[in-house]
């Protein structure tokens, strides 16, 4: 009786992870985002946006590949990267040189809004 519901509960937790696995990616992932606002476009009625959103779907269709699209991604997170370690010196000099609070507070503004980017840029990274 055990292994019965051991069994089946393994059997459904592989197929759970299973079914992870085979998240669409890249293009394909590009295409099923693009698909949904469609969807929700023209069940509102908004047919200037499922127009737009159309053109959108056949320029994927027509000229996104994989590797490209992964490419600028990651060009973009190294973009990033950069900029955030910039936006970090910033805040390290400006506490160096006594600036005022509210400049360092500023500063700290500004690394917190490019690690936010950042996150966002390696998120879109691995889809």
């Amino acid at each position: 009786m055990f292994c019965r519901y051991g069994c089946l509960l393994a059997l459904l937790c592989s197929g759970a992870a299973l079914a992870q696995d085979e998240l669409p990616k890249g293009c394909a992932a590009k295409l099923a985002a693009i698909e949904a606002q469609l969807v929700e476009a023209k069940a509102a009625g908004n047919q200037a946006k499922a127009e737009g959103l159309e053109q959108a779907r056949q320029a994927v269709l027509t000229h996104c590949d994989d590797d490209k699209l992964y490419q600028e991604r990651l060009a973009k997170v190294e973009a990033l990267e950069a900029k955030l370690v910039e936006r970090q010196n910033e805040l390290t000099d400006a506490i160096a040189a006594g600036k005022s609070m509210d400049k360092i507070n500023k500063k700290r503004q500004k690394v917190a809004e490019a690690q936010a980017e950042l996150d966002q840029a390696q998120a879109k990274l691995e889809q």
